[in-house]
């Protein structure tokens, strides 16, 4: 290691505008064995090691050919050297002495050695090398640190290893290599997908002893809404403790109660046997009760039979012959009852399966009521024609805010916000997105409300971005109705996360744009007025 090539110094000099020493390699060297056989000394070396071994030999035989060989090429590099100081002699005075000295000592060495170059045997008993230095006793023994010589010579005494020291260093560190990888390789390759799953594994189940010690306080609202929480729901609720959070943080301001669910679970079974069971033929599937009532919506029951088996057609569990079949029906019977004057709305079958997966009957049912108790989702289920047109304003607007080339296009094929947002937020996108997926935008939905559902639409389309752009009409509303189900759920919450939005915000822009258009429908009220 300590050999360099006389093209390399020379080039280093050039490139540096500084006078070539390259003639002095030999002698660098020469000095760098002679120093190392001086450290070897000047440390506490064990007797065993004070006599050179086979690598010393060999390293110190390469040093002796290489002087031999500038001894060969005669006086012109020492004449050369001569000249060059000569020329700077105010500037490298000292460095001049100094490779004198060396120089003279590298002579008389190379005059000592018989033979000549290249064809000295191995082991020749002529051949003379440094004997090492009597070791000193502590008192006289000098530390690199105050040796004027190794001061001097700062960089070469830091090289000066003995072979058995760099053995040592070398097995050090490979085995703390080894011990690194042994560590981090313990559970497979680190992008295996067995590694990965374990690591899913280790992080939800801290997660879920966190959530678990929340939840053993019976938090408030006030606890749930801490950033404790918010980072929980971020990262996902565990699938175990997931219904017991949720119904944590939904509440019951309507304080729904067992006896509530009873009483509308019974009612709505009577409605279920005139609309749709037995008794539908022999009244025409109306009851007179509700025939009579032009406010009620309790008529809607019917949809609900053509809607049940359209609710996760690929799960089971809500088949005829599923085991969440029954309850689902019961949830929705009851809360058509609960609330006449919303009845049932396409999309609701989606929301209360989704509770169901997580929560019994009655928690889902309590859970589904205080839920749909939310503005946008009152307005929405309600047919609020005007709430919704306000709400489809201000996510128009946040679309051209945040991804104006994407505004731009949809513009231009002629996509409204219409033709697919409705679906994502009826259903909390559980009918779009794969159920894991939709369950962790659940999970930050109930926390963050109904901004959220916004960020969502806009993270989701930031990620498709690109091929959209590329797109027809028939192309992009493909995607958006029908969003691919190997979609990537790391790339699409890191897009949700790029688009910054705050509840504030949001609820200003409502505010602004319901303000805006009640003065238009007032300004087309006087406008007909004024024609009539």
């Amino acid at each position: 290691g300590h050999l360099v090539s006389e093209t390399h110094i020379s080039t280093f000099f050039e490139e540096k505008s500084m006078p070539n020493y390259s003639n002095m390699t030999a002698t660098y060297v020469s000095d760098e064995v002679r120093q190392t056989g001086k450290k070897m000394n000047d440390t506490n070396i064990p007797s065993n090691e004070a006599t050179p071994t086979k690598n010393t030999v060999a390293v110190q035989k390469i040093v002796v050919d290489e002087d031999i060989k500038h001894e060969s090429d005669g006086t012109s590099n020492d004449t050369t050297e001569e000249a060059t100081s000569s020329g700077k002699e105010n500037e490298h005075e000292e460095t001049n002495v100094e490779s004198k000295a060396k120089k003279d000592t590298a002579v008389t060495d190379e005059k000592a050695l018989p033979g000549t170059p290249h064809q000295q045997p191995t082991d020749s008993p002529d051949l003379k090398l440094p004997q090492p230095m009597k070791e000193k006793s502590a008192s006289a023994r000098v530390s690199p640190t105050t040796d004027p010589d190794l001061k001097k010579n700062s960089l070469r005494s830091k090289r000066a290893w003995s072979v058995s020291d760099l053995t040592q260093a070398i097995s050090k560190s490979v085995s703390t290599m080894a011990d690194r990888a042994k560590k981090y390789f313990a559970n497979g390759a680190p992008d295996s997908p067995e590694a990965i799953e374990d690591l899913k594994e280790a992080e939800e189940g801290k997660r879920k002893k966190e959530w678990i010690v929340l939840l053993k306080k019976k938090p408030g609202h006030s606890v749930m809404s801490t950033s404790k929480v918010n980072r929980l729901c971020w990262k996902g609720i565990p699938g175990s403790i997931r219904g017991a959070a949720w119904k944590a943080i939904i509440g019951n301001d309507l304080k729904i109660t067992p006896e509530l669910f009873k009483i509308n679970l019974k009612r709505g079974k009577r409605l279920w046997e005139e609309q749709v069971g037995a008794n539908a033929k022999l009244n025409g599937g109306i009851s007179k009760e509700i025939d009579e009532d032009e406010f009620s919506r309790e008529d809607s029951m019917r949809i609900i039979q053509a809607d049940i088996p359209r609710t996760f057609p690929q799960l089971k569990f809500f088949h005829q012959e599923g085991p969440l079949h029954t309850p689902l029906l019961e949830v929705l019977q009851s809360y058509v009852c609960y609330r006449p004057d919303v009845g049932y709305v396409q999309g609701m079958s989606y929301l209360a399966a989704i509770l169901l997966l997580n929560m019994s009957t009655l928690d889902a049912f309590q859970c589904l009521a205080n839920l749909l108790n939310q503005d946008i989702y009152f307005a929405f289920f309600r047919m609020d024609v005007e709430q919704m047109k306000t709400h489809l304003r201000v996510y128009q607007s946040l679309l051209k805010e945040k991804l104006p080339n994407l505004h731009k296009h949809f513009e231009t094929v002629e996509i409204k916000p219409g033709m697919y947002l409705y679906e994502w937020l009826l259903t909390i996108y559980s009918r779009s997105l794969p159920i894991d997926i939709a369950h962790r935008i659940w999970d930050n939905f109930l926390y963050h409300g109904q901004v959220f559902l916004f960020r969502t639409a806009l993270g989701m389309l930031r990620l498709y971005e690109p091929q959209f752009l590329n797109m027809s009409f028939e192309d992009c509303l493909s995607i958006l109705n029908r969003p691919p189900e190997d979609i990537n759920e790391a790339a699409l919450f890191e897009n949700i996360n790029r688009i910054q939005l705050t509840s504030k915000r949001f609820d200003r822009m409502v505010a602004k744009c319901t303000e805006e258009m009640k003065l238009m429908a007032e300004h087309q009220r006087r406008r007909l007025s004024d024609c009539i």
